[in-house]
């Protein structure tokens, strides 16, 4: 291609992100039938949806037949926006961060229902896949097309990885989850389910001190959306921030909100065992700093309501 062909392809896309994007498969393939450099262009913005993508993620998110999507998938390499993903299998690539971003955001607006098309494809093929990684990549698709089921999902998901993932699991998720609310896909108790396993992410990486502010507009949230749970979530992680800074007075009203909280679903559900666990931490929340404070009988008292707890 010429390099006047190549300016105007260029001053074409008039700075939007997406569309100079896309305009790379004409740089690359300018001989190409319009047929053929429409159909990979459609590649370029499926391959934007997931974190990384493949031969067989591209057939099923375009509908295609896999030897379709390996002749795609095949000039998808030659872009200058998209390269080997090696960590994720010989044959993946990924669509660098920056770019991939500007596609979705553009079909999130502009192609609503052919994004949330592809992110409920997305979603179905790591769906039964147990590794972390594609737990992660499940609910960042969930959330993007079905935000209201998601956030009880990844509530669950958050409570099952509280005690067994892996630190750098927990991580990756918080970045995936981060990524989505500063796009501002994700709305009330989506947003609100992220915004809580993000902070506790910082909390784990010894940011509790830093989280302060974050954790006033995400109790906030929950009460605005009336999710008991996330508000004595939330409230729990006021009570660390403000015990990490030696507050403690007002650490324990912070925990005796999430006890008080706690007692009352209990009730509610005593046959719900996550509510009761959740009634065991808030004991053992108040506890800690009554400890803290030098208060070791009423300490003991509260650490063992907390083992009572524990003991059903």
């Amino acid at each position: 291609m010429e390099f006047a062909e190549q300016l105007r392809v260029l001053q074409a896309a008039a700075g939007n992100p997406a569309k100079l994007a896309l305009s790379t498969v004409d740089l690359a393939f300018p001989a190409l039938p319009d047929q053929e450099r429409l159909a990979l262009k459609e590649a370029l913005a499926a391959a934007a949806i997931p974190h990384w993508c493949d031969a067989g993620i591209l057939a099923v998110l375009l509908g295609n037949t896999v030897e379709e999507s390996r002749v795609l998938h095949g000039r998808l390499l030659r872009l200058t926006v998209v390269e080997a993903f090696p960590a994720r299998g010989e044959t993946a690539v990924n669509v660098h961060e920056a770019t991939r971003l500007a596609l979705r955001k553009s079909m999130a607006t502009d192609r609503t229902h052919w994004f949330q098309t592809l992110s409920e494809r997305a979603a179905a093929l790591f769906a039964n896949d147990p590794t972390p990684a594609a737990r992660i990549e499940w609910i960042y698709h969930r959330l993007c097309f079905a935000p209201d089921e998601a956030a009880t999902e990844l509530e669950q998901l958050d409570r099952d990885w509280s005690s067994t993932a892996r630190p750098e699991d927990q991580q990756a998720l918080s970045v995936a989850l981060r990524e989505l609310a500063g796009t501002g896909l994700i709305r009330a108790r989506a947003l609100l389910w992220a915004s809580l396993c993000i902070a506790w992410a910082r909390v784990s990486r010894g940011e509790t001190a830093q989280v302060g502010d974050d954790t006033l507009s995400i109790r906030k949230l929950a009460r605005e959306v009336r999710d008991a749970r996330a508000e004595a979530n939330a409230d729990c992680l006021l009570g660390d921030v403000l015990q990490a800074q030696g507050k403690l007075n007002e650490a324990q009203a912070a925990f005796a909100e999430v006890l008080a909280i706690s007692r009352r679903l209990a009730k509610q559900d005593p046959s719900n065992a996550d509510w009761q666990r959740d009634l065991e931490v808030a004991h053992s929340r108040v506890g800690g700093v009554l400890q803290a404070q030098g208060k070791l009988d009423e300490a003991r008292r509260r650490l063992g309501h907390a083992s009572r707890s524990a003991g059903g």
